[in-house]
């Protein structure tokens, strides 16, 4: 979880409510000069009185107002991230109507009331335009109370990383090559392997490996493995795509990243500066991911 954290300066700006208002008073205004009304004169001045007060209460209410976010799970771009909020005081007093916003986002997180020693809960959605590896998370605290004349702004960077994967897009069929290995495989068998045994078939996986006797017998999908020389590698290569634009690889591999993953295929990955060995699972798979989203021009970013 981020550390709690919050800006050192509190805004109060005039919103489209206070427009509204300000019509009033000139109206107000307009009626004690041209008919002597000391009445609407007095009603004037007391209602902005009052609205002048309310302003200084805004400010008052989001000052000392904490926001930390919880680990934020990686998204491919053009998708959302999803971020839980945690909103508490600093100063030991109530907070009321507090709302949190992302730049552009669709959904803000509502806070209609934090208490003086407890910890409120919302969640955010952020769009996930642009791939990338980011340290920070740029959020806008807001709250129009007490009388919705006047808008309390803050503006806040949570230290929290979190990482956008190039969306995976593209059309090129996955690269097949063999290599060395003596590690179970599934698959047909080839010559000079040892039956390594069977194996539950997993969703996703490619059903080329699936015994299909076993499963005319009524038996559940299984898979045969083998233990030899050879097996199967897929090796992502980023030059195996040259004449195509940085962003347009980058979302090429990650598709073939996800195909190759829920084919429960072996890949490796090469990037300009930087090789990952064969492998599969989630942590492989995250790690690929990862690294493509970190690509700037041929290098990678560092890590947030």
């Amino acid at each position: 979880m981020s550390a709690p954290e919050r800006s050192p300066r509190v805004w109060v700006l005039p919103n489209r409510n206070a427009v509204g208002l300000g019509a009033v008073l000139l109206g107000m205004w307009y009626a004690g000069a041209s008919q002597a009304n000391g009445a609407a004169y007095l009603l004037g001045f007391v209602l902005a009185g009052v609205a002048a007060v309310s302003a200084v209460h805004a400010w008052s209410n989001l000052r000392g107002v904490a926001c930390a976010a919880e680990p934020i799970a990686p998204v491919f771009a053009g998708g959302e991230l999803v971020v839980s909020l945690m909103a508490k005081s600093t100063r030991n007093r109530a907070h009321w109507s507090v709302v949190v916003r992302a730049p552009g986002g669709r959904m803000a997180a509502r806070f209609g009331e934090i208490t003086a020693t407890g910890e409120e809960r919302a969640q955010l959605a952020i769009p996930a335009r642009e791939r990338g590896c980011f340290s920070t998370l740029g959020l806008r605290v807001e709250s129009i109370f007490p009388l919705g004349f006047f808008t309390a702004r803050q503006v806040l960077r949570l230290a929290q990383p979190h990482y956008i994967y190039p969306a995976p897009v593209g059309g090129r069929p996955l690269p097949r090559t063999l290599a060395p290995t003596r590690e179970a495989r599934g698959g047909p068998r080839g010559e000079g392997e040892d039956f390594g045994g069977l194996r539950a078939w997993q969703s996703g996986e490619s059903q080329r490996h699936i015994d299909w006797k076993s499963a005319a017998r009524g038996q559940p999908l299984l898979v045969k493995q083998w233990t030899g020389e050879v097996d199967e590698i897929l090796s992502l290569d980023w030059s195996a795509l040259d004449g195509i634009e940085t962003e347009a690889r980058l979302s090429q591999l990650a598709a073939w990243i996800v195909q190759a993953e829920q084919g429960g295929d072996r890949y490796s990955l090469r990037l300009p500066g930087r090789n990952i060995a064969p492998a599969r699972g989630e942590g492989h798979y995250h790690a690929c991911l990862r690294a493509l989203a970190a690509h700037v021009g041929g290098e990678e970013m560092a890590a947030p």
